[in-house]
């Protein structure tokens, strides 16, 4: 069975913690892309699956990618969500992380492209 991936997913190592509500996890960061996330599941959790998320990834400069996300599936190792918002400011972070690893504009903005139109102009 092969899977089908609209957007390229970048194993990145960063402090990253998920909250929802008045909870907060440190999460172990396994791959990031410009429509979601992967991370580890935490040991002990209590999320309820319906509510958004919110994934914050501290990169090295002080700096964080912020965005509210969706539980799309989850095994006993791994969480995958889906952004659901983000902000002008993480998506450009988020966009020149992916681009630093991808290494093709071209790509990128295919990328880009693909991800405002499953989004619609919202």
């Amino acid at each position: 069975m092969s899977e089908h991936r609209n957007f390229t997913r970048v194993a990145f190592d960063a402090d990253t913690s998920v909250s929802q509500g008045n909870h907060k996890w440190p999460v172990e960061l396994i791959d990031v892309s410009l429509n979601g996330v992967l991370f580890k599941q935490p040991e002990v959790w209590n999320i309820h699956p319906g509510n958004p998320l919110v994934i914050s990834i501290h990169l090295a400069d002080r700096t964080h990618i912020k965005m509210e996300a969706r539980l799309v599936h989850i095994t006993p190792k791994f969480v995958g969500c889906k952004c659901i918002h983000i902000d002008l400011d993480s998506i450009t972070l988020l966009k020149r992380l992916i681009e630093l690893n991808v290494g093709s504009d071209e790509f990128l903005e295919r990328e880009l492209t693909a991800l405002i139109s499953e989004h619609g102009e919202d």
